[in-house]
């Protein structure tokens, strides 16, 4: 027995595709983003682990009818009509595995056998991210939608908020993008052997489950394919990348004493070194530095504010005594730190109907993020050698004089 074909749809940038597997061994070879690594990732996510599964896992133009979707369960509310079907079908990310199982290995897939008059050959099975209770997504949503107009409402009439301020969720990509894990999950419907056909041009056309097909309890694929993965090395051989400037700071992100090619990362290096309008701060920094602590404050004054209660419950207990210091709560941020989560890098895709499609930085191709990583690497490398920016103003920059040379970049003049 061995895996045929698979089928991919709505995943990512594969839109319908089919992937042939030979019997022996199967290379994916393509150019940069033609969608090796989302092929490796759907794998991945139906075959080994679907808590990794998230918004961005869902085919980009997809975007629009989820919000759309969502839009019309609003609408429908709004005038007390019927709800429309709350089941996303159409948009959620679906895998088909075709299996080619020889007589005499039936025993192994009699929970994927689709019909009596089956004596061999392909079996199919579709693993489909999917809802696990449409009504309870959809209810929910529209719950988290009611209570954010309710609070901009009371926050306008207090006069405490403009309606520039917008509160989550926007729509039900902002949404499911926060709640996917609590309503979807990978379930798995039978396939028809008779009903498969060839890709179009390129474009693989799956069959058509009924609405009312039940899924099939478990996984029928438990104990029939065993995946094992090595995930891309990029750190191999450079910790002497990571060479140090001579004011002794590190010119590349370090992790784990390897050069870090996380792009974010190396853009917050650059930052540091560079852009920081915290250090040695130049006439042009101001305005930025006072929006800076302006929200600094208001946010400090919240925080009073909600601790106010609990910090009154543990002085009630004896804390602090007449000698002990007091607790506060108080914010100490930077810039910079906005760039110390997954999706501070983004790559806009597409702006449609006023609303701009963003993607996180590992949503692009391996080659194209190692394109882009190598390039900051090298910007930093020459800022720093030649003491652009932040870094002509530090104390090193006036005790020494930069290299005469840099390999790559020639001389200064």
């Amino acid at each position: 027995m061995h895996i045929h074909q698979i089928e991919i749809g709505n995943f990512r940038k594969l839109f319908s595709v089919r992937v042939d597997f030979a019997k022996d061994k199967t290379i994916f070879v393509g150019a940069n983003n033609s969608g090796k690594t989302s092929a490796m990732t759907a794998l991945r996510r139906f075959l080994l682990d679907q808590r990794l599964f998230s918004i961005n896992d869902f085919t980009l133009c997809n975007w629009k009818a989820i919000n759309d979707a969502g839009a019309c369960w609003e609408a429908a509310l709004a005038v007390s009509a019927e709800l429309p079907d709350p089941s996303l079908t159409e948009v959620v990310p679906f895998l088909d595995i075709w299996l080619a199982v020889p007589s005499g290995e039936f025993h192994y897939v009699q929970k994927l056998i689709p019909t009596l008059e089956w004596r061999g050959g392909l079996l199919g099975v579709r693993l489909r991210f999917e809802p696990e209770d449409p009504s309870a997504l959809q209810a929910d949503f529209l719950k988290a939608r009611i209570k954010s107009a309710e609070t901009l409402k009371a926050a306008q009439i207090a006069g405490s908020a403009s309606k520039s301020v917008s509160l989550w969720p926007q729509n039900l990509i902002d949404y499911l993008d926060r709640r996917m894990g609590r309503h979807f999950k990978v379930r798995a419907y039978l396939l028809d052997p008779t009903k498969l056909v060839d890709p179009v041009d390129g474009v693989a056309r799956p069959q058509d489950i009924a609405a009312a097909s039940e899924p099939v309890d478990g996984n029928p694929l438990d104990g029939l394919i065993q995946i094992d993965e090595i995930s891309a090395q990029r750190g191999f051989g450079q910790i002497s990348a990571s060479r140090s400037s001579r004011d002794g700071e590190a010119t590349g992100a370090q992790v784990d004493g390897r050069m870090s090619r996380k792009l974010s990362t190396q853009l917050r290096t650059y930052y540091d070194r560079h852009l920081d309008p915290q250090d040695t701060p130049a006439v042009s920094d101001i305005e930025a530095l006072y929006a800076l602590e302006n929200a600094r404050g208001v946010f400090d004054a919240r925080l009073t504010h909600c601790f106010e209660k609990a910090l009154g419950e543990l002085e009630g207990l004896g804390y602090p005594g007449v000698t002990d210091p007091k607790l506060t709560i108080a914010t100490n941020f930077r810039i910079q730190d906005g760039l110390n989560h997954a999706s501070a890098v983004q790559y806009v895709v597409a702006s449609t109907g006023g609303t701009v499609l963003r993607l996180p930085e590992d949503s692009n191709g391996l080659g194209y993020q190692n394109l882009v990583s190598m390039v900051f690497a090298l910007m930093g490398f020459r800022d720093g050698w030649m003491k652009e920016g932040k870094a002509s103003s530090g104390e090193s920059a006036t005790l020494t004089a930069p290299p005469p040379a840099s390999p790559g970049f020639g001389r200064r003049t």
